[in-house]
């Protein structure tokens, strides 16, 4: 099974010319340019859906899995109703993940099998963004994951291995990062960990204790394009990730 993973667009939405069997991307979809819920709301209706539709799925049972981010301000106003509606728009292809689990389904030879993805929006507080919130909070809502989730997708960055440090930039040689969230990495211990929101963190695939961990980001600390999109491969035979 082929994986490919990215996330920080902020509306660059990268060209995938490989297809894929389970894309996951770590939030911060939105353009930057704007972050007005009207607006938002109608590029993830229009040019968000048609980006989506336009992918080049392997099978009939590939899946775009997403979580959105700190600059994705109108996932706080959607509903249940509402994320339905915009994956309904493409064809099926898209769950959307609001911290809550999602049982992704794929044939094998003899049925079927799954892999249970967790996908969670909430950070650290720095500033006034979405999903922020102090980190007695955040014990809370990450205590909530499950402890038999196989791929864990989180927009903030854990404070290990570099993968939410600043190397770039006005900021570079910050180290930043959420400790709450690392402590409950080690918890669950997923086969896969993504995440972004700091856009030049450490991209190298770090393997920690068996859980493969990498900061999957699209665009540098300039808001342009800058990093390949990841790609990992899955053996269902023994359920193991393998390093591309």
């Amino acid at each position: 099974m082929k994986i490919v993973s990215s996330s920080d667009f902020h509306g660059r939405l990268p060209e995938i010319n490989e297809q894929f069997d389970l894309f996951l991307i770590a939030g911060d979809i939105c353009p930057v340019e704007n972050h007005g819920t009207k607006f938002q709301d109608e590029w993830v209706h229009c040019e968000f859906t048609e980006w989506i539709n336009s992918l080049p799925f392997n099978t009939p049972w590939s899946k775009v899995v997403m979580v959105p981010g700190n600059h994705d301000f109108i996932f706080r106003k959607y509903s249940k109703k509402d994320c339905e509606e915009i994956e309904n728009k493409c064809n099926g292809r898209l769950k959307i993940l609001i911290h809550e689990s999602y049982e992704f389904e794929y044939p094998v030879s003899d049925g079927m099998d799954s892999l249970k993805i967790f996908g969670t929006p909430y950070c650290s507080v720095f500033g006034r963004w979405a999903f922020m919130i102090p980190d007695e909070e955040l014990e809370e809502k990450f205590s909530e994951i499950p402890e038999d989730t196989d791929i864990l997708i989180s927009h903030d960055s854990p404070n290990r291995f570099g993968l939410g440090d600043i190397t770039q930039g006005r900021w570079k040689n910050t180290g930043t990062g959420n400790r709450v969230l690392y402590d409950h990495i080690k918890r669950v211990h997923p086969k896969l960990f993504v995440c972004g929101h700091f856009h030049s963190g450490n991209h190298d695939l770090v393997c920690d204790d068996g859980i493969f961990m990498a900061n999957v980001s699209y665009i540098d600390e300039s808001y342009e394009p800058y990093w390949p999109v990841f790609e990992i491969e899955y053996n269902e035979e023994n359920r193991r990730m393998i390093v591309k």
